[in-house]
């Protein structure tokens, strides 16, 4: 996401939260390949070298195209990466279906053509292994909601979170999310939340 105004990075009381460059690649390339951290983002498989360096590119490209993002979290005390939060370029098919759940994506450029669809920002977070448990998700995640709601005006955030991933539901649930409805990305099944816009934190 744009940070306006001069502002060059998001911090919070222990983080640090910044646009991705080059030099964080190759941390996300070896947190993409643990199953654990896997198992409940995209398709729920570890990624490849190639498909992270795809998913690098297609943020690296939000930044422009949509001033929106991903931003990669520093823990202030030591500069270690932690992980990544902030806002996709997401998408969802317009039509209600009566034989299965709508689609999404990620990120709009990845819509097929003649599908119509509407964007809707989607805030999403991802740690390595050894960073859960310590409320960096929520301190990051409380972060990119204010910036959010504060300089960029959203109307609508939505969460999309898989039904088995009850650590990420959690630290959602701390914001007063609302549950919408069940959506396709990625080729399988997420539950989608709508972020509570006049809420303070």
């Amino acid at each position: 996401m744009t940070l306006h105004s001069g502002v060059e990075k998001i911090e919070s009381d222990r983080l640090i939260l910044r646009r991705m460059n080059s030099s964080d690649l190759s941390y996300f390339v070896a947190i993409h390949s643990d199953v654990d951290v896997a198992r409940y983002i995209g398709a729920g498989r570890p990624r490849s070298e190639a498909e992270t360096q795809q998913w690098f590119n297609d943020i690296v490209a939000s930044y422009e195209k949509s001033n929106l993002g991903q931003l990669t979290i520093i823990r202030k005390s030591d500069g270690a990466l932690l992980g990544r939060c902030g806002l996709s370029d997401a998408a969802i098919e317009r039509q209600d279906r009566t034989d299965a759940p709508r689609k999404g994506w990620f990120f709009s450029t990845h819509v097929p053509a003649g599908i119509d669809f509407e964007c809707v920002p989607e805030l999403g977070y991802t740690l390595g292994k050894e960073n859960w448990g310590q409320g960096y998700a929520s301190e990051a995640t409380r972060c990119v909601f204010q910036y959010a709601r504060g300089a960029l005006n959203f109307e609508t955030i939505m969460s999309v979170i898989h039904a088995d991933n009850a650590a990420s539901l959690a630290v959602a649930k701390k914001f007063g999310v609302a549950y919408v409805d069940r959506i396709e990305m990625a080729g399988r099944s997420f539950d989608r939340y709508h972020w509570p816009m006049a809420q303070t934190f």
